[in-house]
């Protein structure tokens, strides 16, 4: 890795130094570096142990720097040169905090993407009593939790947090503003704040014990210390998860194209596809493409099981690849011009899209095969036989008073659409503005938190709120201290007035929805490689995050 010259005046300072990339969201400790400004040989090696084992990376000079060449994942080290069998610092151990480092790189970076040092996934306003790092919690006192790094978002929603917790405040999340994780924590806590100025955690640590008052509505947290006798009881007794009811479908039979869904035959998800075509059709909705597909409906998943339903193995084997319900799915898809080494398999329960329950990122979606059994797929690999729920599903139903008996599955088949961008909408965040959370997924998998686009429906103002800045490359001196940093071009920038019209026609035809189901609305699209502008999906905001945003 090439690293630029940092000037070191007094020769007999050895120095080394540390990088740390920013890929995505996600920020690792990377290389250590070496001036060997002494001169003590050509052959420097990185020596560390773990677990009584003892391993050298070999260290290549660039020119300027001795660089390990890979991944170095360890906290002490020394550095070794093999020709002349001396050691920097005389051997003794030198010790890195890599996890100071990614939360000083993390602090920089958002000050140089103009984004500030907190985030307010939940706004609102609470009292209650802080613990720290414990779920150690009485039930008889409304709470409010601070936690140190979150390894993993969904350990939020997970975890066994007491009911009694209104509000968690933590040092480090890799949410977006609008994606599944955000909302199922918007709705479930009063206020919650990810924070990554290091005084200011630390001071809210250091309230343990006490009592405060939150208030993060403005986008930043403000508190206060408070007494016992401020704290109000309905926080503490108040029902964190209201029980949720899915409807009863009506038993059908048959493939359903996507004019014929009703809330009674294929629940919202598939019926606001449906709607949306309509809307289309009829010249509401404009210049918005809605993916064609078709529903398989529960009972025709019944009956497709009850049909593969065979002790002898070549007879099962023939009726999942040449059976009737397979030549069935396979000619609708002919039949609406699907492409047919382009579809997507989705998951269309009962349980989503409820004005009550926001079930978003919880069940199973996949592409199609090129080759095989469509329903067999959607059978086996997003329902199941019997039905398969992943852990987020089975917790979060649990926490709803979801029975599984009462869970009615069918899948949407539909046409995949290859996309430069994709988005989630809020056509009302609690102040007159539709929201736009934009990622550019051409950057990959390890794609950065995405840009957030702001449109004032009063004054028809686009702005870009939140730039998306796909990585970063920070390098560290042994005190701690930012030497060095390079950052690439934003491509959302960069590409703004080829995108300013597009994200024009989105919030157009998000008002649109908003209108039309008489509620705000979350929505789901992409633009493809084709410069179109999409909707795959469309559910009402659940009632608790429409101000909270």
């Amino acid at each position: 890795m090439q690293i630029n010259k940092i000037g070191i005046n007094n020769t007999n300072f050895k120095a080394n130094y540390f990088t740390i990339e920013k890929k995505g969201k996600f920020f690792f400790p990377t290389v250590i570096s070496t001036d060997n400004e002494e001169n003590l040989g050509k052959e420097p090696v990185l020596q560390y142990e773990r677990e009584g084992e003892k391993y050298e990376f070999p260290m290549v000079y660039d020119g300027k720097y001795y660089t390990t060449q890979s991944t170095v994942s360890t906290n002490k080290y020394r550095i070794y040169y093999k020709d002349t069998g001396k050691y920097e610092r005389n051997g003794q151990e030198q010790i890195i905090n890599p996890l100071n480092l990614i939360k000083t790189a993390t602090k920089e970076d958002r000050k140089y993407n103009n984004q500030p040092l907190e985030q307010a996934i939940a706004k609102g306003e609470v009292n209650g009593k802080v613990f720290v790092n414990t779920l150690d919690i009485p039930k008889d006192v409304p709470a409010i939790l601070i936690l140190d790094e979150i390894e993993k978002e969904e350990y939020i929603i997970l975890a066994d947090i007491p009911k009694n917790v209104k509000s968690i405040i933590v040092s480090s999340a890799k949410m977006n503003t609008l994606d599944h994780i955000a909302n199922l924590t918007r709705n479930r806590y009063q206020v919650f704040s990810i924070v990554w100025d290091n005084d200011k955690f630390n001071d809210l640590k250091n309230q343990g014990g006490k009592c405060i008052y939150l208030n993060n509505e403005s986008g930043i947290l403000d508190y206060k210390q408070i007494g016992v006798n401020e704290l109000t009881n309905d926080i503490a007794n108040s029902t964190s998860y209201p029980p949720v009811t899915p409807p009863k479908l009506e038993n059908v039979e048959r493939l359903l194209d996507f004019d014929e869904l009703t809330p009674q035959n294929s629940g919202n998800k598939g019926y606001r596809l449906g709607i949306m075509q309509k809307l289309l059709r009829d010249g509401i909705l404009k210049d918005i493409n809605i993916p064609n597909g078709f529903v398989i409906p529960e009972g025709y998943i019944k009956k497709y099981n009850d049909y593969i339903d065979v002790e002898d193995k070549e007879e099962w084997r023939k009726r999942i690849t040449e059976g009737i319900y397979t030549q069935e799915t396979e000619e609708k898809i002919k039949e609406l011009g699907l492409p047919r080494r382009n579809l997507i398999i989705r998951s269309n329960f009962n349980t989503e899209d409820l004005g009550s329950f926001s079930s978003a990122g919880i069940y199973v979606s996949k592409y199609a095969g090129t080759f095989g059994s469509i329903i067999d797929e959607a059978v086996f690999d997003v329902i199941g036989n019997p039905l398969h729920l992943s852990g987020m599903a089975k917790k979060v139903h649990k926490k709803y008073g979801i029975e599984e008996k009462d869970i009615q599955p069918s899948v949407i088949i539909q046409d995949r659409i290859h996309s430069d961008y994709e988005y989630t909408v809020y056509t009302d965040d609690g102040d007159n503005n539709i929201i736009i959370d934009l990622s550019d997924i051409r950057l990959g998998y390890m794609r950065p938190a995405n840009a957030l686009i702001k449109y004032n429906k009063k004054t028809k103002e686009l702005t870009m709120e939140r730039k998306q800045s796909p990585f970063a490359t920070y390098v560290f001196d042994e005190k701690g201290n930012i030497v060095n940093q390079k950052h690439p071009k934003d491509k959302i920038t960069g590409n703004w007035d080829f995108l300013a019209p597009l994200l024009g026609i989105v919030t157009s035809g998000a008002l649109v929805l908003e209108k039309f189901f008489k509620h705000p609305q979350d929505i789901e699209g992409g633009i493809g490689k084709d410069g179109k502008v999409y909707f795959w999906q469309t559910r009402d905001i659940v009632a608790k995050a429409v101000k909270r945003i």
